[in-house]
């Protein structure tokens, strides 16, 4: 069998056309959704959205500006919704002035791509095994160093590590000295209750970058915004595409803010999760997790192993999809990583990852 190609993750569609069966069939591992599912809320104002199909989305998203600076306590000119974080990502190029942009890596892949689609030279910082992928704001600073632009990640993507506040705060009071723009994602922040968009906004030179699309369980409606100072986003703004926002997405994303029900619950369900993931791989001789802020672990596997042949085995046999990081920076063929999913399919992983061992 071919290797599936998976750059983001989630791919169920290929990787079940590959194994010759239907896509409900593919236990996914790869993409770091809640497992929770969509909130029945959301499923409730999506529905009740349908009769408003036919006119045009309101260009503005006034109410889903509302519930985002509600839900963060901020005003809605300090907010920039658009069709996925991605979409941000993309555009977010487009203000930036001439010289490199800096990526703190192993990272998304999308901030490279958006960057050198725009003749932008890219740089990168490469976090350190040793230190567990975790952010060193001395080493940082002096990497900015000439850079019109940094980007980082928090909780760190595909290694869950995430930095302090005071190191991000350290990293951002540099940036406005030197004039550079500081792209912080915090596409799963949701799951670690950390965020600086309070001193993003009074700082003026940072834009944080959110996603509704992991903690909610909403990737196919895509939907994610940008925070930050009035003038920032006001120039962010002018770049997103008119009516980027369709009309279902907004109301499923305005009843998302308000559910705190839901919220609870995820955070009590992820917690319970990814411990008992976090204990099981720790258990089995021959894998290395490192510590996670988010709802997915990043293992190391013994030397010798390949991920890719993990990956290939656990879809051919369970029908189980992994993300492997080979192609990362900073990374390897050693190293990949999984969700945290619910309690059965955590069991499931962790017998399936114990057979692959035995036999490798």
């Amino acid at each position: 069998m071919d290797r599936v190609k998976d750059i983001h993750g989630g791919n169920i569609w290929l990787a079940s056309a590959s194994r010759g069966t239907h896509p409900s069939d593919i236990l996914d591992f790869s993409a770091s959704i809640n497992p929770l599912g969509f909130p029945a809320s959301a499923r409730k104002a999506l529905l009740g959205a349908f009769k408003s199909i036919p006119p045009y989305p309101d260009p503005a998203s006034t109410e889903l500006k509302k519930a985002i600076a509600n839900f963060h306590s901020i005003g809605t000119g300090e907010v920039a919704p658009a069709n996925g974080s991605n979409e941000l990502i993309s555009v977010i190029p487009r203000l930036l002035k001439s010289g490199p942009s800096l990526i703190v890596e192993p990272a998304f892949t999308e901030y490279k791509k958006a960057l050198e689609l725009e003749g932008i030279k890219v740089k990168r910082h490469l976090l350190r095994e040793r230190a567990g992928f975790r952010l060193n704001a001395k080493r940082l600073k002096k990497a900015m160093e000439g850079s019109s632009a940094v980007y980082i990640a928090n909780p760190s993507n595909p290694s869950g590590a995430r930095a302090g506040k005071d190191c991000l705060l350290d990293v951002i009071a540099h940036a406005g000295k030197t004039g550079a723009l500081v792209v912080i994602d915090e596409a799963f922040a949701d799951f670690t209750g950390v965020s600086v968009i309070p001193e993003a906004i009074k700082a003026g030179n940072v834009i944080v970058l959110r996603s509704m699309t992991k903690f909610y369980a909403m990737a196919g409606l895509r939907l994610g915004y940008a925070v930050g100072g009035k003038k920032l986003m006001a120039r962010l703004a002018a770049f997103i595409p008119a009516w980027s926002v369709n009309t279902l997405a907004s109301a499923a994303g305005v009843a998302a803010l308000k559910d705190r029900a839901f919220r609870k619950r995820t955070l009590e369900w992820f917690e319970c999760e990814r411990e008992f993931l976090f204990k099981g791989l720790s258990s089995l001789s021959g894998l290395t997790p490192f510590e996670s802020s988010a709802n997915y672990v990043m293992v190391r596997l013994k030397e010798g192993v390949d991920a890719r042949a993990l990956r290939k085995w656990l879809l051919e046999k369970d029908g189980i999809l992994i993300r492997e990081l080979s192609a990362f920076p900073g990374l390897g063929p050693q190293f990949f990583r999984v969700a945290v999913l619910g309690r059965e399919a955590n069991k499931k992983l962790l017998a399936a990852l114990k057979r692959f061992l035995r036999h490798s």
